[in-house]
């Protein structure tokens, strides 16, 4: 039986996972994801054309390989419905290739209207303001529109309207703005479905005969781990548990967790929205950053903030999700650096601290210093031909985590790769 893979972000997100999991699909019979939503935004160039990916898994740009939406997703109908024109003009046909679950929560416009009115107040959090929140807490609340509700009117018609009535008193009594119409909320979800229906059915089945006829499966998160709700840097973390732990849950298949996890981080660190971030740069350098790297959100278009590579944070990362091998995406962006820096360690008031602090907003980074290579990685195909430089770094890096570099990415494209 070939092994299977799951693919997390290391860092904040914005690690690069979509040129990576498009790399590796072609090696695998099936792509999952199993958490987030369309808060998520895996970009991809395929023959120089980008395409930015929301919910659809990467692997859908193979023809042998079969996608999976599983049930540990909120799943925006319309969002997916966006997504699927967008690859059905560009030719390539889903019908036969996705698959969702039925069990999915559901995100509705409500979500996204009460989560852009909360995040227009003064206790804002930063997030992507497209309901990822708070379709999350109907769910942990038991009050979700689940994809089966849709094939049952009755039922639905119930659920639906007591979600509208409880978002309408919010929006009116707490936030002064417009409530919904139950009847608009009912005709256009109901609308959206009928066009996505075939795309539904059971999704743990059909990963669990592909694995027990010796498939391989690669299994796709989103966001990163210091954003998992559990484990990152709460409150300014997402929704979900975005740890490689959470794949049997969210894939709706246990033997998924018997995989090799592979973690991508970038060679420097970012993060969007607010939360601690001890890395960071305000300076020239962050700014030098953030034009080399093209530091906008696949998202939402907001520029990142950006800082040296956080190796305390890395670790804590590995560890957490059981590595068993490591890729660093944009290396190449730090070509044109005289010196490169990297965080081994934090002080607070003087003192050692972990990453798991209630103080690492306070946290003062140690760094170690590294000679750039100043010279352009696009011509490398391989480990031996990179600057002695860079392969310094990369080394330094592995030895400090523990975990072996098997990838590196030297620029944007999908053969912008190194192998190891």
């Amino acid at each position: 039986m070939k092994k299977s893979l799951i693919l997390v972000g290391t860092q904040w997100g914005d690690e690069g996972k979509g040129k990576i999991v498009d790399f590796y699909s072609k090696k695998f019979d099936a792509v999952c994801r199993f958490q987030g939503g369309h808060n998520a935004g895996h970009t991809i160039y395929k023959e120089e054309e980008k395409f930015v990916l929301h919910l659809i898994p990467s692997g859908i740009f193979y023809d042998h390989v079969s996608c999976f939406i599983g049930q540990g997703v909120i799943l925006s109908i319309d969002s997916l419905l966006e997504e699927i024109e967008q690859l059905e003009q560009k030719g390539i046909n889903l019908e036969d290739k996705l698959r969702i679950s039925r069990y999915c929560s559901l995100l509705l416009p409500l979500h996204a209207k009460i989560d852009q009115l909360r995040e227009d107040n003064k206790n804002s959090i930063g997030t992507t303001r497209r309901g990822i929140g708070p379709a999350y807490e109907d769910k942990t609340a038991r009050r979700s529109i689940k994809a089966f509700d849709l094939e049952d009117n009755d039922l639905l018609e119930t659920k639906l309207k007591s979600l509208v009535e409880y978002y309408n008193y919010q929006i009116q009594n707490i936030h002064d703005s417009e409530p919904f119409v139950y009847e608009e909320v009912y005709s256009e979800l109901m609308q959206s479905y009928k066009k996505a229906a075939k795309y539904f059915g059971d999704v743990t089945d059909t990963l669990e005969n592909i694995y027990e006829q010796g498939g391989n499966i690669l299994y796709e998160g989103a966001q990163g781990t210091l954003l998992d709700v559990d484990y990152g840097t709460y409150p300014y973390v997402t929704s979900s548990n975005t740890l490689a732990t959470s794949v049997g849950i969210g894939s709706g298949f246990p033997k998924s967790i018997y995989s090799d996890v592979l973690g991508v981080a970038k060679a420097y660190t970012t993060r969007v929205g607010a939360g601690p971030f001890p890395t960071e740069l305000f300076c020239d350098v962050g700014q030098k950053i953030a034009e080399l790297g093209h530091e906008f959100g696949a998202t939402t278009g907001r520029p990142r903030r950006c800082g040296w590579l956080d190796l305390v944070a890395l670790k804590y990362s590995a560890k957490l999700n059981n590595l068993t091998e490591l890729c660093i995406t944009k290396l190449d962006v730090l070509d044109a650096f005289d010196e490169i820096k990297a965080c081994i360690g934090y002080k607070v008031n003087g003192e050692e601290t972990p990453f798991k602090s209630r103080l690492l907003h306070k946290a003062e980074p140690i760094y170690k210093d590294f000679k750039g290579w100043n010279c352009s990685l696009a011509d490398c195909k391989n480990y031996d031909s990179l600057p002695d430089k860079a392969k310094d770094f990369l080394n330094f890096i592995e030895n400090f985590v523990g975990v072996k570099i098997s990838l590196i990415s030297n620029g944007p494209n999908r053969e912008d790769l190194i192998h190891r």
